[in-house]
């Protein structure tokens, strides 16, 4: 009889059709699920990829001929100027900027990598100088406690000031203190200062403290350093205010020992010299704490078109501005700020009164935006005439070298005697430019004999007070109310 064999193998449960087409169905969900997944993760790859290529493009036209930190996986608006001095741009993307600020992460140096990068190379040795008067950040994101204005704390500092102008003079030697003890408590320290785009303010901090370290000798080798290190085409630190406030501090360190002394002096007008009739400009006079004077407002020009309040003096092409009857447009004491307001395009400078002469002149290329306007202005001048306010008279200049101006000619406005004197009317706008006197704006003894003897010569009286309506007026009284040199 035969015997079947039987195999000791476990064999499989019979599976019903149905079940077996249940099966089928998961794994081909399965199988489908994971092509759509994969697919969608592809998707996804590619467009952090792409947003990542975008954000790299964007950061790059930002800091346009800035040169970049592009080592170790960091791409960053970051210079080293020296290996204990770094410029770089503002770091951004962090709420406590506020929304601009937080937006601009993505094509300014975004927070956390600027944080990375320091605790990388330079942990427990940097330290944060942030010169914005318009972008803040929580700045225990530094590991420190942050304070506004000049307090600091262990990573953090604050030195603001409005983009495009300059600091007061004493904040650049406050820096530059604070600066100097940061980096002469451990030869590893490094000082990281930065504004918005990180080049003009923090050039003229940079240069300045250069300076104060006795890198170079001279602001000039100073900004020609820092412009190359900072910028492919030596272009950072090139507004003229800002340039000149570097020479300031440079003429501080050289001959007052660092300290500042500004004088109390008194504004009292302005010259343009070879200015075309297209220039006519109002006037703004401002510090640090607000407006001094403007033309806008004040009861003798607010009424008048700049057109009517600048005299046209004796010499072609020279316009004056001054208050008749008034010592002059205003106090000043330190730094002061001049904005002239033109239809063609604005501009203005920064100057202090401890460094400049009672008498400035200001080229074309000495004025912040003047090479911006629509019309040029070849060989245009500003004169700032100014007196000091310590109750004599500055010492008459004499008719040298010492007294001409850059195109040649005398600084002296003479006044004409005689029938001149005796034909105000016809000589009305034509007289402007004998407003300014350099002196306190009194007529002496002599001078008020000649003005009544000259009226009664003409026929006429002269006016106790100058009229607030008229151009002719205004320039009528500035040649009665001030005397000449």
């Amino acid at each position: 009889m035969e015997t079947k064999s039987i195999d000791p193998s476990p064999q499989p449960p019979a599976v019903s059709s149905g079940q077996d087409n249940t099966t089928q169905d998961a794994q081909n969900a399965k199988g489908v699920s994971g092509v759509l997944g994969s697919f969608t993760k592809g998707i996804l790859s590619t467009s952090q990829f792409a947003v990542k290529a975008v954000q790299v493009k964007a950061r790059h036209l930002v800091s346009q001929n800035k040169r970049r930190y592009q080592e170790g996986g960091f791409d960053l608006d970051m210079t080293y100027i020296t290996e204990n001095i770094i410029a770089m741009g503002f770091p951004a993307g962090d709420i406590s900027s506020g929304f601009f600020g937080y937006f601009e992460g993505f094509y300014r140096n975004h927070m956390e990598e600027v944080i990375r990068f320091f605790e990388t190379h330079h942990k427990g040795h940097y330290k944060v100088y942030n010169l914005c008067s318009e972008r803040l950040y929580d700045a225990s994101r530094f590991e420190g406690s942050f304070f506004f204005l000049l307090s600091e704390c262990f990573k953090a500092a604050s030195f603001p000031f409005d983009d495009h102008n300059c600091p007061p003079i004493q904040l650049i030697a406050s820096f530059c203190q604070s600066a100097h003890s940061w980096l002469k408590e451990d030869i590893e320290n490094v000082v990281v200062i930065h504004c918005k785009a990180g080049m003009a303010r923090t050039g003229l901090m940079i240069c300045s403290l250069l300076l104060y370290l006795k890198f170079f000798p001279t602001a000039e080798e100073a900004i020609y350093y820092y412009n190359h290190k900072r910028c492919v085409d030596g272009k950072a630190l090139v507004l003229p205010s800002q340039i000149r406030y570097v020479k300031y501090f440079d003429n501080i360190l050289r001959n007052i020992n660092g300290e500042s002394h500004p004088r109390r002096c008194m504004l009292r007008g302005f010259r343009l010299h070879n200015c075309p009739y297209w220039i006519r400009p109002s006037i703004t006079i401002s510090d640090h704490n607000g407006i001094l004077f403007s033309s806008r407002k004040h009861p003798k020009t607010k009424d008048l078109m700049p057109e009517d309040f600048w005299i046209n003096a004796r010499k072609k092409g020279i316009v004056v501005f001054a208050l008749p009857g008034e010592p002059g447009l205003a106090e000043l004491v330190g730094d002061f700020k001049i904005y002239f307001h033109d239809r063609h395009g604005d501009f203005y400078c920064w100057l202090n009164t401890m460094t400049e002469n009672n008498r400035k002149f200001l080229n074309a290329d000495d004025l912040d935006g003047f090479d911006k306007r629509k019309l040029p202005s070849p060989r245009f001048q500003v004169e700032v005439v100014m007196i000091d306010c310590n109750g004599t008279s500055p010492a008459k200049p004499k008719a040298d070298s010492s007294s001409r101006k850059p195109d040649g000619s005398s600084n002296d406005a003479s006044v004409s005697s005689g029938g001149d004197a005796a034909n105000p009317n016809q000589r009305k706008r034509e007289d402007g430019d004998d407003v300014f006197s350099d002196s306190e704006g009194e007529e002496t003894g002599d001078r008020k004999s000649r003005v009544p003897q000259a009226n009664s010569r003409a026929g006429h009286t002269a006016p106790d007070h100058a009229s607030n309506t008229t151009a002719e007026q205004m320039g009528t009284s500035a040649h009665r109310n001030f005397d000449s040199e």
